[in-house]
C-alpha cells in the first residue's frame, strides 16, 4: 500500500481537527489551570493570614528568639561579729552551665565535657532531669567551683561547645570557720522538692539556701532579691548587646552579739575535748559566746566534700556536726543546787538559820546516800551559805525531801529549764524537767522519794543544755529576770541604716530579792572563800560567782570498778560542769560550761569559763609557771689518796 492509499481523517464542518483541539487534551489543560488557580488562592490566603492576622504574634516569637532574659541571682547578706569583724563573706566563683536550646547534639557535648573537665554523663543527665519543665533558654548548672585550669580549657574550646556558659556567681566564704561554725551554719544547693514549695520569683534551681545555723533561721533576711538582664544573642547563644537590666539586690547584713575573741578563747580552752560554752549578758540576753567542740569547717559544704570526707565527718564518734551548746542535753550535777536552794527558800522549806548535819552520808530507806565529802567525814553542821560554797550533798538531800519533786520541778521551770530558750537557731533541745506526772506517764509507775534525793543534787532524769545553764545563772545575776537569749544585734538593709533587733522578752521569776541575794553570796563564796569548790575560777580585780558540778553518766559502783580515774573509759567518765557570772556587784556576763566526760567541775570546767571571762574583761592569760631551776651541784670533794698496799697484801 502506498501513501496515497491511506485514508484521511474525517472532517468537521468541512475541515479537519487540529491536534490541540482534541477534547481530552483540552479537559486536562482546564483541570490543571483550575488546580494552579486554587493553589494560588490558598497561598495568598495563607500569606494574608500570616502577615496580617498573625504578623504581630510571629514578630514577637522572632524577637524572643533573638532577645533572651538572663536571671541575676542575688548575693547573700554579710555576717559580722559584735566588733564588726567579718565572719561570712561572698567571693566570686565560676559555674559551668548549659543553655539547653543551644545544644545541637547532647551526646557530642557530653563526650567533650567529660574529656575536658571530667564531667560524667551521669552528672549531666542528673542536671537535665532536675531542670525538666524549665524554659529551654534558662541555664542548667552542671558544676560549681571551677578551678583555673578548667576555666582555661573551656575558654580554649568554647567554639566547640555550643550552649556552654561559664557563669560568675558569688560563693559564700566563712572567714573564721572553726570559731563560729555552729552559730553561723552553712549553705546547701536547693533541691527540687524545696523549689516546688518555694516562691519561683525568689528561688531558682541552682540557688544556695541556708541548711544550718543562722544561715537557715535568717534565710529570708540574708537571701536578697533577684534581678534580670535583657540581652540580644547571636545564633550561637552568645550575648552581643545589653538591652535592659534590673540589678539584683543583695540580702541584708547581720551584726551578731557574739564576740570572736570569746569564741577563740573557748576554742582554745576546749581544744581536743568535747563540750560547749554559752555566755550571755544577763541584763539584755544578748549571747556573747556560743561555742561547741569539736567543730567543723563550713566551707567544706560550699566547695564540696568527697564521700570519704563526709563519711568521716558524719561517723565521727564525737559528733562534730552537733551543736552541743543548744542541743547537747546533760545532767546538771551540782549546778542544779541553785534551783534547790531557790525552791527551798521560796517555799519556806529552809531559811537562813536552817542547819543540817552532814556526816558524809545520809541513811534513807535501806541504803545510804553519800556526800562527795564522804572520805573527809562530811561537812558537819551546814547552813545554806556553807552548803552552796562547799556543795554539800546532804544539805540538799534534806532540802529536796522537804520540797518534793513537783515543787522542785516548778522552780526549775521558773528558771527556764525544761523548755527551749527561744534563741533564733534551729535544732534547740528543750531539756527535761521531770515531775510525778511525767514519770507516771513515761514509766507507768509513781515517783519515789529516793529519786528526789538524786534530783535535788542534779542527777536523776533532769537534763539541761549549756545555754539553759547560762540563762539559769543569769536569773541570779540580774536580780530575778528570765531573759530570752538573742544573737542578732542589728540588721542592715542594702544601702540603709542598721536596724536594732527587737528587745528580748524578759519574765520576772517570782522569788524574793533577799533569797536571790543569799544564793548570790553563796556563789561568790564558791570562788572566793576558803573551802570553795571553784577557787581556780578567780580573776584578778574581778569578783566572780560560780557553781561547780560533776554529773555521773554511769553508776558510781560501775565507775569505781575500773580502779583509778584515769583507767575509766572516756564514755563512762563523769561530765564536768560549771556556771559563773561576773562581776558579782554588777554582772555583765553569765557563763555555762560543759566538758563531756571531762572529770570534775572545779578542775576541768571552771578553767574554761575563766578563759572566756578573761577574754571578755581583757585580762591577759597568766604567764605559765616556769619549772624550778635545778639546784647547783655541790663542789666536788677531792678524792682521798689511796694508801700503798702493805707488802705481801693480796698475795
Amino acid at each position: 500500500m502506498n501513501l496515497s492509499q491511506i485514508p484521511k481523517p474525517a472532517s468537521v464542518g468541512g475541515r479537519g481537527l487540529e491536534p490541540g483541539e482534541n477534547p481530552n487534551i483540552r479537559m486536562a489543560l482546564l483541570t490543571a489551570a483550575v488546580v494552579v488557580g486554587l493553589a494560588l488562592v490558598v497561598l495568598l490566603g495563607r500569606l494574608w493570614y500570616l502577615q496580617l492576622l498573625k504578623g504581630e504574634h510571629f514578630r514577637l516569637l522572632s524577637e524572643n528568639n533573638r532577645i533572651r532574659l538572663v536571671d541575676l541571682a542575688p548575693s547573700r547578706g554579710l555576717i559580722f561579729d559584735a566588733e564588726g569583724r567579718l565572719l561570712a563573706d561572698n567571693r566570686p566563683a565560676f559555674t559551668l552551665a548549659v543553655i539547653p536550646e543551644d545544644v545541637g547534639d547532647w551526646a557530642v557535648l557530653t563526650r567533650r565535657l567529660h574529656n575536658l573537665v571530667g564531667l560524667s554523663p551521669e552528672e549531666i543527665a542528673k542536671a537535665r532531669r532536675a531542670a525538666q519543665g524549665a524554659p529551654p533558654f534558662k541555664p542548667v548548672v552542671l558544676r560549681n567551683h571551677l578551678d583555673r585550669h578548667q576555666l582555661a580549657l573551656l575558654e580554649t574550646f568554647r567554639y566547640e561547645l555550643p550552649g556552654v556558659k561559664v557563669l560568675v556567681r558569688y560563693q559564700r566564704a566563712y572567714l573564721a570557720p572553726r570559731m563560729a561554725a555552729h552559730v553561723i551554719g552553712y549553705l546547701g544547693e536547693i533541691n527540687k522538692q524545696e523549689l516546688e514549695r518555694s516562691n519561683r520569683a525568689v528561688y531558682r534551681m541552682g540557688d544556695w539556701v541556708g541548711r544550718y545555723g543562722l544561715e537557715k533561721s535568717r534565710e529570708q533576711v540574708l537571701h536578697g532579691r533577684r534581678g534580670a538582664r535583657q540581652v540580644e544573642v547571636d545564633a550561637m547563644g552568645r550575648e552581643i548587646k545589653l538591652i535592659k537590666e534590673v540589678p539584683a539586690s543583695r540580702g541584708a547584713d547581720i551584726t551578731l552579739s557574739i564576740n570572736l575573741d570569746l569564741q577563740k578563747a573557748a576554742a582554745k580552752a576546749l581544744e581536743g575535748r568535747a563540750g560547749a560554752v554559752a555566755a550571755l549578758d544577763p541584763r539584755t540576753g544578748q549571747v556573747l559566746c556560743l561555742y561547741s567542740s569539736p567543730t567543723f569547717d563550713p566551707n567544706d559544704f560550699i566547695t564540696g566534700m568527697s564521700t570519704k570526707q563526709w563519711k568521716a565527718l558524719a561517723e565521727d564518734p564525737k559528733h562534730p556536726l552537733k551543736d552541743r551548746s543548744i542541743s547537747g542535753m546533760y545532767p546538771p550535777g551540782s549546778t542544779y543546787k541553785i534551783i534547790t536552794a531557790a525552791a527551798g527558800l521560796a517555799e519556806k522549806a529552809i531559811n537562813l538559820t536552817t542547819r543540817f548535819f552532814c556526816a558524809g552520808q545520809m541513811p534513807f530507806g535501806n541504803r545510804y546516800y553519800r556526800c562527795w565529802a564522804y572520805k573527809k567525814g562530811g561537812h558537819g553542821y551546814t547552813d545554806i551559805h556553807k552548803a552552796i560554797r562547799e556543795s554539800c550533798d546532804v544539805f540538799f538531800y534534806k532540802t529536796g525531801l522537804k520540797l518534793g519533786v513537783d515543787r522542785l520541778a516548778k522552780w526549775a521551770r521558773a528558771f527556764g529549764l525544761g523548755r527551749p530558750t527561744g534563741i533564733s537557731l534551729p535544732h534547740e533541745s528543750p531539756g527535761l524537767v521531770p515531775d510525778s506526772q511525767w514519770k507516771k506517764k513515761r514509766f507507768k509507775e509513781p515517783w519515789q522519794d529516793g529519786e528526789t534525793l538524786s534530783l535535788a543534787i542534779g542527777q536523776s532524769f533532769t537534763l539541761v543544755t549549756p545555754l539553759q545553764m547560762a540563762r539559769m545563772t543569769a536569773v541570779v545575776a540580774n536580780g530575778g529576770m528570765l531573759v530570752t537569749p538573742t544573737l542578732v544585734k542589728t540588721v542592715t538593709p542594702p544601702g540603709g541604716e542598721p536596724v536594732p533587733a527587737p528587745e528580748p522578752v524578759k519574765t520576772r521569776v517570782p522569788i524574793a530579792p533577799e533569797h536571790l541575794d543569799t544564793i548570790a553570796k553563796g556563789l561568790a563564796a564558791v570562788v572566793n572563800e576558803p573551802h570553795g569548790t571553784a577557787r581556780r575560777a578567780r580573776l584578778p580585780g574581778i569578783i566572780v560567782g560560780g557553781k561547780t558540778g560533776t554529773a555521773q553518766v554511769v553508776g558510781l559502783k560501775f565507775e569505781k570498778s575500773f580502779g583509778d580515774e584515769e583507767n575509766v573509759p572516756w564514755k563512762y567518765r563523769s561530765h564536768a560542769l560549771f556556771v559563773a557570772y561576773a562581776p558579782v556587784e554588777n554582772p555583765t556576763i553569765a557563763v555555762g560550761v560543759v566538758v563531756e566526760h571531762g572529770g570534775h567541775g572545779g578542775s576541768d570546767a571552771a578553767p574554761v569559763a575563766t578563759a572566756v571571762m578573761r577574754a571578755y574583761f581583757g585580762i591577759p592569760e597568766p604567764e605559765p609557771k616556769q619549772p624550778p631551776k635545778p639546784k647547783p651541784a655541790p663542789p666536788a670533794q677531792p678524792k682521798p689518796k689511796k694508801k700503798p698496799a702493805r707488802p705481801g697484801a693480796g698475795t
